[in-house]
């Protein structure tokens, strides 16, 4: 692969072909806990920082909104949202979730690393799953900081994925995960469309080739957030089917203050 082209057409490519099977996930987390489950989390987080800051977050963006999960999450819960995504079969999938859901949202597709936002526009950005999929996350970050507000909050979930692809240990923790999926006869997770053509995309990543999230750490404070991280969120959020296919994987939370 030429490091010198952007991935951006092959992983927006990547993205449209798997949008509904994606979604179906999506809808799969509404009809189980897992809404209540991230919901509590970002939740709390919301509270704890509104102390600290005397602030009131209303307005969110979403951005990297997939199917919509987050967006929808908080729309239902009072937040004015607006959601951003860089693939158009994405936002055409969240926008029919957030219609069965009954909630009002302002879906536009645009670059997570290149906002078309002005300056101090949000209180709160969430995202899930997206800064590993980033060419530029650093770039990210400092546009996440732009639009935030005086105080704002990232919440950020993610996780190492496709860190054992440049590192034995992880390759072989990996593995065990499967062998241990097919033991105990839960659903493999890691089974979907065109999974090793992902693969393919994420040698070039600079994510995968990083320690996380201490890297994330990094780049946050070297753009002006005060960080925190609870490596630990994952027994919050993650069902046990998704804890056992992940178990060397775990899902990190990392928030920042503008």
């Amino acid at each position: 692969m030429d490091n010198n082209k952007s991935l951006l057409p092959e992983i927006q490519d990547y993205w449209t072909k798997r949008a509904p099977s994606y979604s179906d996930i999506v809808k799969n987390e509404f009809a189980d806990d897992s809404e209540g489950r991230f919901a509590a989390v970002i939740t709390e987080q919301i509270k704890i920082a509104e102390e600290k800051t005397g602030r009131k977050y209303v307005k969110v963006l979403d951005t990297g909104t997939g199917p919509g999960f987050f967006a929808i999450l908080l729309a239902k819960r009072g937040y004015e949202v607006t959601a951003v995504d860089y693939t158009q079969a994405m936002l055409d999938e969240a926008a029919a979730n957030a219609a069965k859901q009954n909630v009002s949202i302002e879906f536009r597709q645009m670059d997570a690393q290149a906002l078309d936002l002005p300056d101090d526009t949000f209180d709160l950005i969430v995202t899930r799953n997206v800064t590993w999929n980033l060419e530029n996350p650093a770039k990210a970050y400092g546009e996440w900081y732009r639009v935030l507000k005086k105080d704002g909050l990232l919440i950020n979930f993610d996780a190492g994925w496709y860190n054992y692809l440049f590192d034995s240990t992880a390759k072989e923790a990996f593995d065990a995960d499967h062998e241990n999926v097919v033991k105990l006869g839960v659903p493999d997770l890691n089974k979907y469309s065109d999974g090793s053509r992902m693969e393919e995309i994420s040698k070039s990543l600079i994510l995968s080739q990083k320690t996380r999230p201490e890297i994330d750490l990094e780049m946050m404070s070297r753009v002006g957030f005060e960080t925190a991280a609870d490596r630990g969120v994952w027994r919050r959020v993650w069902s046990k089917e998704e804890q056992i296919n992940w178990a060397s994987t775990p899902m990190f939370l990392l928030t920042g203050i503008k």
